[in-house]
């Protein structure tokens, strides 16, 4: 099965210790762990906002990340915090500035449509952006990156913000999402039981080491 992220010998700081780990392309990919075990730099590492200080490589599709141009590497990946930045205006200039800073162009208004529905935001086009909760927003910015139709999406709680309802929604859009060729998510996650249900595999971390990788199903079935 091909990887779509493979690492190896890494060690960072005092915060993470991996030495092999593949995550399989076209899989939901779910990290659990308690705060402090290294899930969020490990999604760092992945989409070298950070890069490796004493040992180890992280490969995207067989290429190590560090040679690959950063630009091109976070189109082709998006990566998504767990408080992501929300451009101040509506939603419609959210999403028209997402698509022009990475000099693409907008969907149709459809596709947009459908999208907002399916994650439970009806109507929100010219909604403006300062009276979202927190939790609208998590979902606006999932739309962003769906919407630009990356490779990759490495989600850092995406949930956290949101009641059981919509976050089974997300996570269902998700899962239907990988099943597209050539897509992939990694997710950090504290729902386990949701992730359960959907995740192909799920790799759980404790003090920066690998404590347990619950390998469900293959991805392409």
């Amino acid at each position: 099965m091909q990887a779509v992220f493979s690492l190896t010998k890494i060690s960072y700081r005092q915060i993470l210790a991996i030495p092999a780990l593949e995550i399989p392309a076209g899989s939901l990919y779910g990290i659990t762990g308690k705060s402090g075990s290294g899930k969020t730099t490990l999604l760092k590492l992945l989409n070298n906002l950070i890069s490796c200080e004493q040992s180890g490589n992280v490969f995207y599709y067989g290429q190590n990340v560090l040679t690959i141009d950063p630009v091109s590497l976070r189109r082709r990946v998006v990566m998504i915090p767990q408080s992501p930045y929300i451009f101040p205006g509506t939603v419609r200039e959210n999403i028209r500035l997402a698509f022009h800073f990475n000099r693409k162009e907008v969907p149709r208004q459809d596709v947009i449509d459908n999208l907002l529905d399916q994650l439970d935001l009806p109507g929100f086009m010219d909604k403006d952006t300062f009276n979202l909760s927190g939790g609208e927003k998590q979902r606006l910015a999932l739309v962003r990156a769906v919407l630009l139709d990356p490779e990759t999406l490495l989600l850092d709680e995406p949930t956290a913000a949101l009641d059981d309802e919509n976050a089974t929604a997300v996570v269902s859009h998700l899962a239907q999402w990988v099943r597209k060729p050539g897509k992939s998510v990694v997710m950090i996650t504290h729902a386990g039981a949701l992730i359960s249900e959907y995740a192909d595999a799920i790799l759980n971390l404790a003090r920066g080491r690998i404590r347990s990788l619950d390998e469900r199903r293959d991805s392409n079935d």
